[in-house]
């Protein structure tokens, strides 16, 4: 049978009986509470004060401050949008502007888009162009650009 230090074995009870009024108890005993002991203290028998036993004190865990990741910064591939515009271009076949980083400018309409790339079928019926997503400085509607030349003219 295992030998148990400070506690009894869930269970078992002690021989004799229990506090006051039970058979067993002795005279004098806190009401409700275990017979014998020192007077005054905690109900349960526990002592008053911080001096309680050391033999079963219970250890403090040290708190561990929870961290808050910050959310990334949105990134053009995160969000969808670039992929959602150019898609809205290709299916509604919307004559667009292509503004490459050397300055030169593409009219034609979206083919095809990917993660690196975007392709443009030029409207002079010239073939496909494949254009890597780091030489396009910009992409804008061509019929913004032909209604503002289109204002233009009638100022004059």
């Amino acid at each position: 049978m295992p030998t148990f230090k400070g506690r009894r074995p869930p269970g078992k009870k002690r021989p004799g009986g229990g506090g006051q009024g039970r058979p067993g108890g002795k005279p004098g005993g806190r009401p409700g509470g275990r017979p014998g002991g020192k007077p005054g203290g905690k109900p349960g028998g526990k002592p008053m004060g911080k001096g309680g036993s050391k033999k079963f004190a219970k250890k403090k865990r040290p708190v561990k401050k929870k961290v808050i990741k910050k959310p990334a910064i949105p990134n053009i591939e995160n969000t969808g949008m670039e992929a959602l515009y150019l898609k809205d271009l290709m299916v509604a076949e919307e004559l667009v502007v292509v503004v490459l980083r050397s300055g030169e400018e593409i009219l034609g309409f979206v083919r095809y888009y990917d993660k690196d790339v975007v392709s443009i079928g030029p409207a002079d019926d010239s073939p496909k162009m494949l254009l890597p997503k780091d030489s396009i400085r910009y992409i804008y509607e061509a019929e913004d650009a032909l209604a503002k030349a289109g204002d233009e003219e009638d100022d004059e």
